[in-house]
């Protein structure tokens, strides 16, 4: 990475300066005092935020209150002297996918104009750069205007602006977390952001192929969730915080655990939220890496019902000890709202866990409730790609000699233990066979049910092709072909209902359904067969018993049904 000089007539000063708008409990923060940096003054108007800065940061000024409650001036005062850098993650949630309404965003909402604010003070103080953090949708909301104007008022001042889209995982975060950086330049080149260090895939379907281009590129491999808190005490379904020693000895933990824990001896903030009893049946049934889509249909909640496969594919999710996790929300410890489920134990992610996850080292406290603490640690930027920026930053703007005094910490090597999937093509055609369509859960439902009752089946597929391709449950002994439909693709009058995008299509390809049901049970009624029509929302044993009730009016009230067994 090719360096900048200092501007010409200004001597730089070291530490450099920064202060921090928006700076809930202090993930850029701690990055940028990792890299070196001095950090006078720090602003945020949440209460358990701020307590928590305080306690981690005692030598930052720390003002709770709202930026509407300061002038630039004043800001500049209590900064107390020159500030290079300012930082601010102006509040998202209005921006975030868990902050639709209606469209993107809501009209009006305040939060919205945040970053106007963390501009007025810009314009004011003229620092040499500015970083601001956001979701990704800040730049896309009105197909990238509302982007463009806020570029556009930096660039007007005199910057030299950059954004970038950053997958936190690609520098050694445990998570697969992206978010939109910001990055401004008063009077000098346009940033450069870091090359990424590490290389992983997002969907397992596709591991195989980013396997093979993170070897053609010689990256590391992501840090998975086993490197990141396989060294946690359990803790199972006990509600309270767990202080304990650590369960791996130091010198046998992962690289990232070993930087994490640095001097700590003990694990704070190992706490997790009570599940009620019917979520922890819900994830007893979810294996690792899956989710909703595992539970069986009929014992899932009426809102998951006639919800696409493909929707909301993380909820309820449990998360793979081989990949990062997912991205670490404000609600990580509500296991219904995303992928926050742990590997083996049934319960959502710990405080600390959460941390971990976030790279905040162990020794960093956080105060509140589990649920405000929870929500600090989700709005915060990990602090290691924190430093990477910070790094880059002052190296950057203040020339070579700023590497000295604001180092970059080494990537975090992955555990040798734990290695990414071989990059092969036999792989690949395996977990293709592997995931190919099978059967539904519901029919495997009914057909574990009837082998139970011991009642003799096939799967057999029609040969039309008006008929359905799927492989019915045929019960020839009493001459019954069974019939079970998903509530979203087959359009269940009790379940369906429209999807959010892509409306008319998908209505069209559940009138089509419907017309291929018909006429497949026009089909099998013409052969001499009785039809029995099923829906996944029906308990498997309910199901069964509907069946048997067809099969003996079939047979004749005589047969004995019982007697029927598996051939």
């Amino acid at each position: 990475m090719s360096a900048s000089p200092a501007r010409k007539g200004r001597r730089p000063k070291y530490p450099l300066r920064a202060i921090d708008l928006f700076s809930g409990a202090g993930g850029l923060s701690q990055g940028f005092r990792d890299a070196g940096y001095e950090i006078p003054f720090a602003l945020d108007f949440d209460e358990d935020s701020c307590a928590t800065y305080r306690l981690n940061h005692p030598e930052t000024s720390v003002a709770c209150a709202s930026i509407k409650d300061f002038t630039p001036a004043q800001i500049k005062k209590l900064a107390g002297g020159r500030v290079d850098v300012v930082l601010g993650g102006p509040s998202c949630q209005s921006f975030s996918t868990a902050g639709r309404r209606t469209g993107w965003v809501a009209e009006g909402d305040e939060r919205n104009d945040l970053w106007e604010h963390m501009f007025k003070v810009v314009e004011h103080l003229k620092p040499k750069a500015f970083l601001m953090e956001n979701v990704p949708g800040m730049v896309y909301w009105k197909e990238g205007a509302f982007g463009d104007k806020i570029l556009k008022r930096f660039t007007d001042l005199g910057y030299t602006v950059k954004k970038e889209i950053l997958l936190a995982a690609d520098w050694g975060v445990p998570q697969r977390r992206r978010r939109l950086f910001i990055v401004g330049i008063l009077n000098g080149q346009e940033f450069a952001f870091p090359e990424p260090t590490h290389m992983g895939g997002w969907r397992r379907d596709s591991l195989e192929l980013w396997e093979k281009r993170r070897q053609e590129k010689g990256l590391l491999p992501h840090i998975t969730l086993q490197d990141a808190i396989g060294d946690l005490p359990e803790i199972g379904t006990a509600v309270g915080a767990v202080s304990a020693g650590y369960t791996v000895h130091k010198e046998k933990a992962s690289p990232f655990a070993q930087r994490m824990r640095g001097k700590s001896r003990k694990v704070r903030d190992h706490e997790v939220q009570h599940l009620s009893t019917d979520t922890t049946k819900l994830i007893s049934h979810v294996p690792s890496g899956g989710t909703w889509r595992d539970i069986p249909p009929h014992l899932l909640p009426d809102r998951y019902r006639g919800m696409r496969r493909t929707d909301s594919t993380n909820l309820l999710g449990r998360l793979d000890w081989n990949l990062p996790s997912y991205t670490v929300t404000t609600q990580f410890n509500n296991v219904t709202t995303g992928c926050f489920t742990h590997p083996t134990e049934h319960r959502s992610l710990s405080v600390r866990e959460g941390a971990r996850l976030q790279t905040f080292p162990d020794s960093y406290h956080f105060v509140g409730s589990v649920v405000s603490r929870c929500r600090q640690i989700g709005n915060a930027v990990p602090p290691l790609l924190a430093s990477v920026l910070a790094h880059e930053l002052a190296v950057q703007v203040w020339g070579a000699q700023a590497a000295k005094h604001h180092p970059r910490s080494q990537p975090i090597q992955p555990s040798k233990a734990m290695t990414g999937p071989a990059a092969t093509d036999e792989l690949a055609k395996a977990r293709m066979k592997r995931d190919a369509y099978q059967d539904t859960a519901a029919e495997r439902g009914i057909q574990d049910t009837l082998k139970a009752e011991n009642v003799t089946f096939t799967l057999k597929a029609r040969d039309e092709v008006t008929a359905r391709p799927n492989k019915e449950i045929v019960i020839e002994s009493a001459g019954v072909v069974v019939l079970v439909n998903g509530c979203f693709l087959h359009g269940c009058e009790k379940h369906s209902r429209e999807t959010k995008s892509s409306t008319k299509w998908w209505a069209e390809k559940i009138k089509q359904n419907q017309a291929r049901d018909a006429e497949s049970r026009r089909l099998w009624r013409a052969e001499g067969w009785e039809v029995v029509e099923l829906w996944e929302h029906e308990d498997p044993k309910d199901s069964v018993r509907h069946i048997r009730e067809v099969m003996t009016a079939s047979v004749g009230a005589a047969t004995n049904i019982a007697s029927i067994t598996v051939g």
